[in-house]
């Protein structure tokens, strides 16, 4: 553009002169326009491949796959500067001056590049891998920079053109291109449009680089994803088939203490000196005890599905007492373990009397299994503002610290061998659909207290 303001100048200083009279001008002009139409011919030329240059950036850039993407920007080198063969290479790994030859393309006489052709062009290629400045040369058979290259004068190539492909700092490779058959010779304007195009091709090939990369880390994560996703079932499936077997075990374990107190009552029944009133007791007791499983099972079914209506009746605090005692008789003498009352309120309270005497034996429960020979579990009653309390205190190792929150989660245990973890969760939900609250009171090694409070009355909504 300088070029063509300067010649601009000349011709306008001419036509001043032909105004005052220097007709000498008039030799001048002639060779004038012929420069002034060279230069904007040249212009237009420029013009034009940057139009081309652009398109080519555009649609280089649109090009995810890497393979499509070289082969495509050499194509387009090819074109741009009327070259008849070009190489582009990637640098190698073990070196600047280490390549591979990725794409290569001979025209316009066409055919394959074998390995000899390919040859040609290591010499030139390696200078630019590692100066990383553009190389052109207008003759190569006597460029004395090539002089020891014998395959430029063995393969004919006149006019050479390379450009490295830089990212930055970042050496990704170069384009050659060159001609043999042809007068077409490269010059200064021919090594500015390749670097251009070698800088646009190289951030591409970055991006596509990054582009494929993640695709295949996309790919292994997807792998990764569904291995685990596999691993996860299958880990489910076994934890579930665990949980099955813990929690039969574990019924198994909850329904023996009531078992062996119906299978021992049942054998008391067939002494022919059985007095008549302790028949009847011993009778009641097993009734007690077929319907204590019964419950026990409905409320296990009843807790998992989340179901569970409550039953309001008046009951006597007294005989909730009284039937968890007859319950628990049986274990506590067989363990040596004493049960003690202490009972300040013993009057009515609205309750489903099935389920709270449900949650009561839970807790008793777990006092007999944790307590040792000779341990005393205390169970006191108060009414208390609207309130009855119930306080189940015993002598048993008490619990740590670290487990204490976590006693009513379902499946939590301390200190039993067996059993569902159930129990204290049941216990819970039954006092909690009450209306009421359960707390726990315990430290290592001094006792483990529960108590439970409920409202003394009815609900309006339940």
């Amino acid at each position: 553009m300088a070029q063509v303001q300067t010649q601009i100048d000349v011709l306008e200083a001419a036509l001043k002169r032909l105004r005052k009279g220097d007709f000498q001008v008039f030799n001048e002009l002639p060779t004038l326009l012929d420069e002034l139409r060279s230069s904007a011919a040249d212009l237009e030329r420029r013009q034009q491949e940057l139009a081309s240059l652009y398109e080519v950036g555009q649609e280089i850039v649109s090009i995810l796959r890497l393979d499509q993407l070289l082969e495509s920007i050499l194509d387009r080198a090819i074109v741009l500067v009327g070259a008849e063969r070009g190489f582009l290479v990637l640098q190698d790994s073990a070196g600047d001056e280490e390549f591979e030859v990725a794409v290569a393309r001979q025209f316009p006489r066409g055919g394959e590049v074998d390995d000899a052709q390919i040859e040609v062009s290591h010499g030139i290629i390696r200078r630019v891998l590692a100066s990383r400045e553009p190389v052109v040369t207008t003759n190569a058979q006597e460029d004395p920079r090539f002089q020891t290259s014998q395959s430029i004068i063995a393969y004919q190539i006149r006019s050479v053109l390379a450009a490295p492909l830089l990212a930055k700092t970042n050496l990704i490779g170069a384009i050659y291109v060159d001609t043999r058959f042809s007068e077409r010779l490269f010059g200064a304007s021919d090594m500015a449009l390749l670097s251009a195009l070698a800088n646009q091709a190289a951030v591409a090939i970055e991006l596509t680089r990054l582009y494929e990369d993640l695709q295949a880390r996309n790919q292994e994560l997807r792998g990764a994803l569904r291995e685990l996703q596999e691993a996860q079932r299958e880990l489910i499936h076994a934890e579930r088939m665990s949980l099955v077997g813990r929690m039969a075990a574990a019924i198994m374990h909850d329904l023996r203490n009531p078992l062996t107190t119906i299978k021992g009552y049942a054998a008391m029944l067939e002494r022919d000196d059985l007095e008549a009133e302790r028949r009847q007791r011993f009778s009641r007791t097993i009734v007690r005890a077929v319907d204590n499983v019964v419950l026990m099972t409905q409320e296990i079914l009843d807790f998992v599905r989340g179901a569970g209506r409550l039953h309001r009746v008046e009951v006597q605090v007294a005989a909730i007492v009284d039937e968890l005692s007859a319950l628990m008789e049986h274990d506590f003498e067989e363990k040596g373990l004493t049960l003690r009352r202490e009972l300040e309120y013993s009057g009515p309270v609205v309750v489903d009397e099935a389920r709270m005497g449900r949650a009561l034996y839970n807790i008793a429960r777990n006092a007999c299994d944790a307590m040792p020979a000779g341990g005393v579990l205390t169970i006191t009653t108060r009414g208390d503002e609207g309130y009855v309390e119930f306080r189940l205190r015993d002598t048993g190792p008490g619990i740590p610290a670290e487990i204490r929150e976590h006693v009513f989660e379902p499946f939590v245990t301390f200190g039993k061998p067996e059993g569902t973890g159930l129990g204290l969760a049941i216990a819970k939900k039954a006092v909690e659909d009450h209306g009421g609250s359960i707390a726990v009171e315990a430290s290592a090694g001094q006792g483990t207290t529960l108590i439970i409070r409920i409202p003394d009355s009815k609900p309006t909504a339940s």
